[in-house]
């Protein structure tokens, strides 16, 4: 049997929340492998970590892209491993989630309730 080379199996970009125990839930959005996300969703990943690629959150009014902005940021590549045990949800968004500064996508940012500011 063939197996597709990791870096050519299909990618959604998801957003997951991820609880940290001492500070509360952090939400974070990037891009994960289809197949991992479905193991997740079936209780297979229990004792590991889910890669998340192109990874940024948003703090206030701003994007924070992981690997971009100030010169220590900069030494980061864009992944996170999270590990499985702490993801409390994972919301799948739309594909090309992806902000960019210059006009930031916000076709699927949706107001979840305990998010707006009061």
């Amino acid at each position: 049997m063939k197996h597709k080379a990791k870096n050519t199996e299909k990618k959604v970009w998801v957003e997951v929340e991820v609880n940290k125990y001492t500070d509360g839930i952090t939400v974070f959005r990037g891009q994960m492998l289809k197949a991992d996300l479905e193991a997740w969703s079936r209780g297979e990943l229990v004792e590991c970590a889910v890669k998340l690629e192109k990874t940024y959150w948003f703090l206030e009014d701003n994007i924070c892209v992981l690997g971009k902005g100030d010169d220590n940021a900069r030494q980061y590549t864009g992944e996170t491993y999270l590990r499985a045990d702490t993801i409390m949800l994972i919301f799948a968004l739309k594909d090309d989630s992806f902000p960019t500064h210059a006009l930031p996508n916000i076709d699927n940012i949706f107001p979840f309730p305990g998010r707006s500011k009061q």
